[in-house]
């Protein structure tokens, strides 16, 4: 007789063989031996509860325990059949059943129906007919099974073509809640674009119209090529050994592969390497499993549409569009299959064609044949000469990135074009910053390239839209975003081991030395313009004459804005907002200044006098003779770079709301200054920790900073600006202003006696590995030292960091806060105590004690 602790035990035991199994086992045999073990026990659950006579009711298997596809964490759904309603002593005898199997930790779905039940309900919902069609025998009266089975099929069911078109709107459904990617973070198995589902979803489909289910029928049926099926085969297996994988590491139904399982899940299915290479491997795989899934699932079930469902009409008049290929009813076909292994290069023409026939889509067939085509090239297309001026000619066409470029990797057209392509594909970063792999990524990059020339785009992306059409050859800057990232991956810097692949890929395209060695500086310095802006001082005078000396020319410039703004747009959409639209306008409007002065370095002096003027122009007409008076003697003390670093609009913001009321500490809080984000303004005394305890009341109130501006006048006073936001990255509301206004007021109002408590909190992410680095910066002004931290994100950093300053008595000058996911990527300056640059013994002091505090 089989009891809870028996039950309990014979599935924990069953678990555990399967877990020690696991290795070595073909998964498709697991997962056919768990649906067998819960075959095994129901049947004799049924006969221990006086089931097994009785000839009105049968038990069925449907859903995933239907079609025998049983993972640890899978539900055991079940119907019982009845020819009759269950009278109340039944129903109650087959509820104790189930009790049983709860209580002995198995995850039931049951229902109980009669056959009219079954047809009424199923003819409603999509999902129980579904799970019907996948229903399976197991004991009982099996007339009524086959009675079920044989009322589905029935015209006045579901007929295969409102049954396929409700699956498809499901499909839709589910790709929509998941963004129409499986390239997210932390994708799920099942429910994904390209997951499990997908499959599923083709096996319903030709169940329905066939009575068959498993690829393997596919492929005998002549439904899959042999090619498609061992593709298909692979991914799924890949799909289905991660989910066993993952289902055994928990104990709870899941199917997300979150980024704290991860690490586990790759080392349990054999993968190895250094840090997070387990988990890239891992995850390479998987995307590369997704994109099978997705393109062949559309692809089969756009041939069935095409062939099986369409109804039988006259076909439209072909229209020749060259001697391969021709249109019919905004279909393109290849009039001879065999022209794609013959003539190669006539695949790119395909692409031309897609964008000369903006409403045109290419047939299933065409395509499928396509994809056989590409597995029997046995070299790279760009090999061929008549390749390369195909290639190159579509980067001249309309649209030609959503259109030719899209489509052209979604199919592996672009892997078989450059071999360099195929390292990244499906290569995911462990890390909370890059939403896409990078080759997803890439396309992402030039699409946002293309839609710099649409005017629509001009309010969010006013610079790029006005420097993108204005480029002369934007061919070349599409291919620099074509090869950005293509060295990630392989050893060595990515950047420059793209630009090595940029110069040999121009020059074996004919296009001149001098045009390679543009594409090749736009890849190797793709990253330097986010850097300049978001991690150094633009305020420098010096920093820009860097730049602008790196960049050269007008041209140049533009073309790197434009390929760094799309950069970090792809990259993750939550990254572009306000406040980096106006830093990268200043750091371009800056350069441009000083590309314009040639060897001449910005004039600071002028500048600050230039804004200090116009400043004072603006207040001479609101202030009194007073009020002037006390606007001068503020301003007196006040050293040069705090009129550079500020706008004349920033001003007299400040002035005016000192001099209406000439009171300490002063804290502005206000939106109209920092677009997309929030500017706080303070002047106040100098005093111990100042920066420190500013940091951690900001961090309590959950508000992220993005710039600190550290300004001491000649009196003792700081003048300090912070860019913050909400952590959402959205600017601070009003009520939320004046909350952070009094916490700051409070904690300058505070003694300076007060000893200062650093509050430590855990890091965030504590499934990422990151190691906490410093970087010293090679610094033109003698008496500061620039340095970079790189260390993983957590609340209170700042603080923290600003503690450790002032324990080794250092000034800190200035910050640019940086956030990626789950890492932080910071720029200081700071001096000694005596106002010097560091030296090197203060170097090596603060680089131990960043180390030792900030590495867990």
């Amino acid at each position: 007789m089989l009891s809870r602790e028996i039950l309990k035990y014979s599935l924990t035991e069953f678990t555990q063989q399967q877990a020690t199994a696991f290795q070595n086992s073909p998964i498709l045999s697991l997962l056919q031996q768990r649906s067998d073990f819960y075959d095994q026990l129901l049947l004799q659950l049924w006969q221990q509860f006086g089931f097994a006579d009785r000839q009105d009711l049968a038990l069925i298997a449907v859903g995933g325990y239907g079609r025998r596809e049983m993972f640890p964490l899978s539900d055991l759904d079940i119907l019982l059949l009845t020819d009759t309603p269950l009278a109340e002593p039944d129903q109650m005898q087959f509820n104790q059943l189930l009790n049983l199997l709860w209580d002995s930790k198995f995850q039931v779905g049951s229902s109980v129906r009669t056959l009219t039940e079954c047809l009424d309900i199923g003819r409603n919902e999509i999902s129980v007919a579904t799970n019907m069609f996948e229903s399976r025998f197991l004991c009982g009266k099996k007339a009524l099974w086959q009675a079920l089975m044989s009322s589905l099929y029935q015209p006045d069911f579901w007929s295969m073509h409102d049954f396929f078109h409700a699956k498809i709107a499901e499909k839709t459904e589910r790709y929509a809640r998941y963004h129409n990617t499986s390239y997210n973070l932390e994708p799920d198995l099942k429910h994904s674009p390209g997951g499990l589902r997908d499959l599923h979803l083709i096996a319903w489909i030709m169940l329905r119209q066939y009575g068959i289910h498993s690829l393997e029928a596919m492929s005998q049926k002549g439904i899959l090529f042999p090619e498609e099926y061992q593709e298909l085969s692979h991914a799924q297996t890949v799909l289905f050994r991660m989910r066993f994988a993952l289902h055994l590491q928990l104990k709870r139904y899941d199917n997300r592969l979150r980024f704290d399982r991860q690490l586990q899940l790759s080392e349990q299915l054999g993968y190895t390497g250094e840090g997070n290479q387990p988990v890239e491997a891992m995850m390479k795989a998987f995307f590369r499993a997704t994109q099978s899934i997705s393109q062949l699932s559309r692809l089969v079930l756009a041939h069935f549409e095409q062939t099986i469902l369409s109804p039988l009409q006259k076909k439209g008049d072909k229209l020749p569009l060259d001697e391969c290929y021709f249109l019919r009813d905004n279909l393109i076909f290849c009039h001879n299959q065999r022209d794609f292994s013959l003539q190669p290069q006539r695949i790119l023409d395909l692409f031309y064609h897609l964008t000369q026939q903006p409403n045109a889509k290419v047939s299933a067939t065409t395509l499928r044949q396509l994809r056989l085509a590409l597995k029997k090239l046995n070299q790279p297309l760009s090999d061929l000469p008549e390749a390369r001026q195909c290639f190159l000619r579509l980067f001249k066409q309309p649209r030609f990135v959503q259109r030719a470029i899209v489509p052209m990797h979604q199919l592996g057209v672009l892997s078989s074009y450059l071999p360099q392509w195929r390292d990244i594909e499906g290569l995911m970063q462990f890390d909370m910053f890059h939403l896409y792999t990078v080759d997803e990524h890439t396309v992402r990059v030039m699409l946002k390239l293309e839609s710099f020339l649409d005017p629509q785009n001009a309010e969010k992306h006013p610079l790029c839209c006005e420097l993108m059409p204005r480029l002369a050859e934007p061919s070349r800057l599409y291919l620099a975003a074509l090869f950005h990232d293509i060295g990630k991956g392989r050893e060595g810097d990515h950047a420059t081991v793209g630009a090595a692949d940029m110069r040999q890929f121009a020059l074996q395209h004919q296009f001149s030395p001098a045009e390679a060695d543009e594409m090749a500086w736009l890849v190797a310095e793709h990253l330097t313009m986010s850097v300049t802006a978001q991690r150094r001082d633009i305020h420098d005078a010096e920093v820009i004459r860097q730049f602008a000396k790196k960049v050269k020319n007008l041209t140049a410039l533009s073309a790197l804005t434009c390929l760094t703004v799309a950069d970090i747009c792809a990259t993750n959409k939550t990254l572009w907002n306000d406040w980096k639209r106006s830093l990268f306008l200043k750091l371009f409007q800056l350069t441009r200044q000083q590309l314009a002065l040639g060897d001449q370095s910005l004039d600071t002096q002028t500048l600050a006098r230039q804004h200090q003027q116009t400043a004072l122009n603006q207040l001479t007409a609101e202030l009194g003779d007073t009020e002037n008076t006390i606007l001068l003697g503020f301003w007196q003390h006040c050293p040069l770079h705090y009129f550079t670093r500020h706008t004349p609009t920033q001003l007299v913001w400040h002035a005016i709301k000192y001099v209406k009321n000439p009171q300490l500490p002063m804290v502005l809080v206000s939106n109209q200054y920092a677009r997309g984000a929030t500017e706080i303004f303070i002047y106040a005394a100098d005093q111990p920790q100042l920066f420190a305890r500013l940091a951690q009341t900001l961090s309590q109130k959950k508000i992220t900073i993005h710039d600190a501006q550290i300004i001491t006048s000649e009196n003792g006073l700081v003048l300090d600006s912070f860019i913050v936001s909400e952590i959402n990255g959205q600017p601070l509301n009003d009520d939320r202003s004046r909350q952070i206004h009094r916490a700051l007021h409070n904690t300058l109002s505070q003694t300076a006696n007060q000893t200062f408590k650093l509050i430590k909190k855990p890091i965030k992410h504590q499934s990422f590995r990151r190691k906490t680095k410093l970087r010293f910066l090679a610094d033109s002004h003698p008496n500061q030292t620039a340095f970079e931290l790189f260390t993983l994100d957590r609340e209170g950093l700042l603080a923290h960091i600003g503690d450790i300053f002032n324990r080794l008595s250092l000034n800190l000058l200035n910050a640019k806060i940086t956030t990626i996911g789950e890492r932080a990527e910071d720029f200081f300056v700071v001096s000694n105590n005596r106002q010097q640059a560091l030296s090197e013994a203060e170097k090596q002091a603060l680089t131990d004690v960043i180390l030792a505090e900030l590495t867990r």
